[in-house]
């Protein structure tokens, strides 16, 4: 997923004519942690993808390149893995983001 993810990242960066660093300042993540995924080198967390989709103006699935049940259940699979990992403002942020879908 995470070179077919940094694709799309950066195609959705140059359709909206932001850079790297503008999309990390929009986020608050590093410049580094942003390049790091267009390069595939670094897979986000689901709370990332939710942030940068919404910087975006996308869905989450949209960058995800998803759109079957399947795709959603693994993404389903993926914040549950790493649900512990995040902050109640985190979480906060995360159903706020999918309730708008």
């Amino acid at each position: 997923m995470s070179v077919e993810f940094g694709r799309r990242l950066a195609d959705l960066l140059e359709r909206s004519r932001m850079t790297q660093r503008d999309l990390a300042a929009i986020t608050g993540l590093t410049e580094a942690a942003v390049s790091r995924y267009v390069s595939g080198a670094r897979e986000p967390r689901a709370i990332t993808v939710a942030r940068i989709a919404e910087a975006l103006d996308v869905t989450p699935q949209e960058l995800l390149g998803t759109t079957t049940n399947d795709e959603v259940d693994g993404a389903v699979r993926l914040i549950a893995r790493n649900a512990s990992f995040l902050t109640e403002e985190q979480r906060k942020e995360l159903i706020t983001a999918l309730a708008k879908r």
